[in-house]
């Protein structure tokens, strides 16, 4: 068997809750004190999604872990989570708001190149009075067309307004983004947005600054200055985040080897793989692997 195949072969433990195992398409749930319950895998397993996953809590508190990072909503807040996070709920107290997934297929390029441009990976937004009782009318009115098997071109409808409630996220998310990046050119932001989004798309394959230069028709030293003096860091360092983001999602959560994992990423020589995952995360794999209370292949 070759070594790709026993690759895939291999039992990995990331719990992937697919959309075509509850749903087609859209899911859509209101909580509340009577309405709803976290389900005990969401508290008590990490698991990645593929699809898109929000919340709109409109009150109560809710604190999440993304990626190893913890989150905390608060009431009038609104948290968008991408494809292939992990995550999980580490307590709820939700007494009004909403759980909306939908499929990656639903949204249009224009919308899916605003979302991979989001120079966060994490999209926590904080809402005004106002903002968040509009929102919360918006997804209620979805609901009922959702809910409704009598309702004509129910599909249809649902995906243009689910459509049209991201793209509010994505808005309300850009105009805090905007007011911190105020300082910055147009043409500066442009050029570090379209390196993200490279850099999403593409992380495993691609792993030098002069390859993203030259996909975007500049040259290294004009990214990496434009991209250090928007965000405060180098192309590089955003090169090795989004690969060691993965590499311990793996460690963590799968029995896949440290050769395997470097394979998977990429990378020819786990040695170095090994080695800058140590600079990156400031511990070896072996020693990040032992929080999941499983022994280190090599």
């Amino acid at each position: 068997m070759s070594h790709k195949n026993t690759l895939m072969s291999r039992k990995e433990k990331i719990r992937v809750h697919s959309m075509d195992d509850w749903f087609s398409g859209v899911y859509i749930k209101p909580f509340g004190t009577e309405k709803f319950s976290v389900p005990a895998y969401e508290i008590s397993e990490p698991h990645r999604h593929d699809f898109y996953y929000c919340v709109l809590l409109d009150k109560g508190s809710m604190e999440l872990e993304v990626d190893f990072e913890k989150i905390r909503l608060t009431e009038q807040s609104l948290f968008l989570s991408y494809p292939g996070q992990i995550h999980r709920i580490i307590s709820a107290q939700m007494e009004r708001g909403w759980f909306l997934a939908f499929d990656p297929s639903m949204v249009d390029k224009q919308l899916k190149d605003i979302l991979d441009q989001c120079l966060s990976e994490i999209i926590l937004v904080p809402l005004s009075s106002t903002q968040s009782m509009n929102h919360f009318s918006f997804i209620s009115h979805l609901y009922t067309v959702y809910s409704d098997p009598a309702q004509m071109f129910s599909q249809k409808i649902i995906h243009s307004m689910v459509t049209a409630f991201v793209y509010q996220i994505a808005s309300a998310y850009l105009s805090i983004e905007r007011s911190d990046l105020f300082r910055h050119s147009v043409r500066s932001i442009e050029i570090t947005k379209t390196f993200k989004q490279i850099l999403r798309r593409n992380f495993k394959t691609m792993k030098r600054p002069s390859e993203f230069a030259a996909k975007m028709s500049i040259t290294s030293s004009h990214l990496n200055d434009t991209v250090r003096a928007v965000t405060g860091f180098p192309v590089t360092y955003y090169i090795q985040q989004e690969l060691m983001r993965e590499a311990q999602r793996l460690l963590f959560y799968s029995d896949l080897s440290v050769k395997e994992i470097a394979d998977s990423l990429g990378f020819e020589d786990a040695q170095y793989f090994s080695r800058l995952f140590s600079k990156v995360v400031k511990m070896s794999p072996g020693a990040f692997r032992k929080k999941s209370g499983t022994s280190v292949q090599l």
